[in-house]
């Protein structure tokens, strides 16, 4: 399948906070179409054939997958190393699945602190383990409440990409133009450890 060449953009930060355990930060603008899944699929298949990911090689941090010729040629390939399984690649390739609009993500036991492994247990026992590797869209209320418009554009993506609160779990919004049409979809989180 041939593809347009689609603008990917990853950002460097390595996130370190208390939640993500080393995890990195990335987002990518797609031009829009209806099908956000079909955007999401076209997506991946670009990152994985550009190698715009971390690939686990042992003592080579901080290279992207690109840097090495004899790189898996398959997603078969890359997630059939252990070392990818467990640390990801810091990219879309660890999300799999994009809700639809007004499907709740079971995001588990992570909004809730715990100290003890067994307030942990008793946390995953209430609420269960988190459904990671998802893309959850951004509603109109989340739209609303962190830019002020359920009608975002560029300038607003500063203002809305604190709400990936947990890692492995994405997000994505539609960007409008300055004539109020889509524009672009933006895909945003931060995966890997």
């Amino acid at each position: 399948m041939n593809l347009p060449a689609l603008p990917v953009q990853c950002r460097e930060k390595k996130i370190v906070e208390e939640d993500s355990l080393g995890a990195s930060g990335w987002d990518y603008y797609v031009p829009y179409q209806p099908d956000r899944y079909a955007a999401f699929v076209g997506l991946r298949q670009q990152v994985f054939e550009s190698g715009e990911f971390w690939w686990a090689v042992a003592g080579e941090d901080g290279k992207m997958a690109r840097d090495y010729p004899n790189r898996p040629q398959t997603e078969d390939e890359l997630w059939a190393e252990e070392t990818v399984r467990l640390a990801g690649t810091h990219s879309i390739l660890d999300m799999y699945r994009v809700l639809d609009d007004g499907d709740k993500p079971n995001y588990g036991w992570l909004p809730y602190s715990y100290e003890t492994f067994e307030e942990y247990m008793a946390l995953v026992k209430e609420h269960g383990n988190p459904e990671y590797g998802i893309i959850v869209p951004l509603s109109e209320q989340e739209a609303m409440e962190a830019a002020g418009t359920a009608q975002l554009t560029n300038d607003h993506v500063e203002k809305i990409t604190d709400l990936a609160k947990y890692r492995g779990i994405g997000r994505c919004a539609t960007l409008h133009d300055a004539y109020g049409r889509p524009a672009e979809l933006y895909f945003w989180g931060y995966s890997g450890d």
